[in-house]
């Protein structure tokens, strides 16, 4: 073996081992040692070891603590922390880590730490105390330079770690209302000034009732939004944390007294108290005065004298009306499968024949019987107008005489109005039926008064239901223009106007061209916009006579074809200034069309279905 080429070999070894060691060994070593030495440094707070977090700065210093119903300040304030702040606040002091070492130095003063800006304690049970105080902002406005107290080593902290603990106490304040959330709410006493309390109790998870004044179904929506409103609504300003007279605020005689009750004893949980009404007018940066208005406040477990917004207090019920269930009828739609609506005019028997197809059955009273087409459409709408009707009031004890309430007609036979529906809530159960009697509309109380076949109480509706319900055979019927299901079964559409100029043109592909004035290439978008339309033409009754405008000075007139019904029009429309409609001239009629979604898509000239050409050089 040769001696010279062992010790080549012996010191490549000795040289790579010494790397591994250099490498490998010492500097991970001291990599790992540095991560430690970091981690050391500030390792993040155990929350659940937390139980005080220590705000020293000059401006509102602050001090919250753990206790057995939550986090409270006791420091400069006795008063609950805000449950989002807080759990920001324990995710900045889990997530607090140093972002880059300085080390010891020389002149703390250099990087404000002589007189830091602020100092954050976290106390840890059976724990000694962590302090990190905090000075000046790094040169690149980032960080803060920061240290833990009684050690000498410097580090940064980004600005975002910090933040949370740097706030004003009022922004990490508790600052509901009422801290009593909504789903925990079990009973409502509410009491306006001047009494007529009304109270509600909860039934079930979404059922609520009104048990006083008068037993009824409540609305489940308004009477959890009494809690709702006092939880989530925010105090605007604390004014007197310890009042002694509440006089000066109007809580002495409160406008408005709210309890809530969460459990099965007689003492609320807790509540509020609405007091007198303050206008503050302060002045913008624009210079003016903008008035808002606020009103006092206070729990009725005690504490500080609150301004809250004046819509919370809008907001919250003031009458018995405003918390009764207000639906007059309720139903599915999809079980409707007739409905009689019966007057002394007529008779509308709407039956439904399939899904979307009804046949309207009209009786008069001299025997004339007319059988049409209903439209899905305004049947469908007419059962959602029935089913949202909700009541404005009502008169729990009507007495004998329903003549005062427009509900007994002139002749005093029957109702005005009778809406029966008969349901079938699946194939296979029986029908169900539901009566709603209508009265008359009084003008003079801006109501009409119903009620359900079967109950004693009346209630009272708008004149927009009113209207809403009292719809006309006509308007119920098929009232279309065109009866085409699909835009493709229009082939060929044929437009004249009042120069006597005219164009025809027909579906090639999936496109149209122009059979007259030849030559011309359409602008297949702009044709295709009027059949998309056409299908909603609908008919709105006959014009009156002297209505409609002199049909000579036309806006266009239509013809054409559909693969399924051949030839139809020719409809001619004209407009007149003022009216809400066009008007449409078909064979000896004249019908009003809405104008408000039908104008801008009939075609004014032989312009409107041409393709322009590209202007030569490109645009200007």
């Amino acid at each position: 073996m040769n001696p010279k080429k062992n010790l080549i070999l012996l010191l490549v070894l000795v040289i790579l081992g010494s790397a591994y060691y250099v490498y490998g060994v010492k500097w991970a070593a001291e990599e790992r040692a540095a991560e430690e030495r970091k981690v050391k440094l500030l390792k993040g707070i155990d929350e659940k070891a937390l139980i005080r977090i220590d705000v020293s700065r000059e401006e509102e210093p602050y001090q919250v603590i753990r206790t057995e119903k939550g986090w409270r300040f006791i420091k400069p304030i006795d008063a609950a922390v805000d449950s989002d702040a807080l759990e920001k606040l324990l995710e900045a002091a889990t997530k607090l880590r140093e972002r880059r070492r300085i080390g010891d130095v020389k002149d703390r003063a250099e990087f404000g730490m002589d007189k830091p800006r602020m100092k954050i304690t976290f106390g840890l049970k059976d724990k000694d105390d962590i302090s990190v105080e905090i000075g000046d902002r790094t040169p690149t406005r980032e960080f803060r330079y920061a240290a833990l107290a009684k050690t000498p080593g410097i580090f940064t902290l980004q600005l975002s770690d910090i933040a949370e603990f740097d706030k004003t106490v009022f922004s990490i304040r508790d600052r509901s209302i009422v801290p009593v959330m909504p789903e925990s709410a079990k009973k409502v006493i509410v009491e306006p000034q001047g009494g007529g309390e009304f109270t509600v109790v909860r039934k079930s998870k979404d059922e609520w009732a009104l048990v006083k004044p008068i037993q009824d179904r409540a609305d489940s929506i308004d009477s959890e939004g009494i809690v709702s409103t006092l939880r989530w609504d925010k105090v605007q300003r604390f004014v007197d944390e310890k009042p002694k007279d509440l006089s000066p605020y109007g809580l002495d005689k409160p406008r408005l007294t709210v309890r809530i009750f969460t459990g099965d004893d007689q003492k609320p949980t807790d509540g509020v108290i609405l007091g007198g009404r303050k206008v503050e007018a302060p002045e913008t940066k624009s210079g003016q005065k903008k008035p808002k208005a606020y009103y006092y406040a206070r729990r009725l477990s005690g504490g500080p004298v609150m301004l809250i917004n004046e819509k919370t207090f809008k907001d919250l019920p003031k009458s018995v009306l405003s918390l009764r269930h207000k639906t007059v009828i309720d139903y599915d739609v999809d079980h409707v499968k007739r409905i009689l609506i019966e007057s002394k005019s007529r008779k509308l028997d709407i039956v439904r024949k399939t899904k979307k197809e009804w046949d309207l059955h009209v009786a008069t009273p001299d025997g004339k019987q007319e059988k049409i087409p209903g439209r899905h459409k305004h049947v469908d709408d007419l059962m959602w107008d029935i089913k949202w009707i909700n009541a404005i009031d009502y008169v729990d004890d009507p007495g004998d005489d329903l003549s005062k309430y427009g509900l007994l007609r002139e002749d005093g036979k029957g109702a005005p109005l009778r809406y029966t529906l008969w349901l079938k809530k699946k194939e296979d159960a029986p029908l169900e039926d539901k009566s709603l009697i209508i009265g008359r509309f009084l003008d003079e109380e801006k109501r009409a008064y119903g009620r359900i076949e079967g109950e004693k109480r009346l209630f009272a509706v708008k004149k927009e239901d009113y209207d809403k319900i009292t719809k006309t055979p006509y308007f119920l019927s098929e009232r279309r223009l065109l009866l085409y299901a699909k835009d493709t079964e229009i082939t060929e559409v044929t437009a004249r106007f009042p120069d006597e100029s005219s164009m025809k043109l027909e579906r090639f592909g999936e496109g149209w061209r122009f059979v007259s004035p030849e030559g011309r290439e359409a602008e297949p978008g702009n044709v295709e916009d009027l059949v998309g339309a056409l299908k909603d033409f609908e008919r709105e009754g006959e014009a009156k006579p002297g209505e409609a405008p002199d049909f000579k000075d036309f806006i266009v007139e239509l013809s054409g074809r559909d693969i399924r019904h051949g030839e139809w029009g020719p409809f001619r429309f004209a407009d007149k200034a003022g009216s809400e409609f066009l008007y449409m001239r078909e064979g000896g009629k004249v019908y009003r069309i809405t104008k408000k979604w039908n104008e801008d898509k009939l075609p004014k000239s032989l312009k409107d279905w041409e393709k322009e050409e590209e202007k030569e050089g490109g645009s200007a």
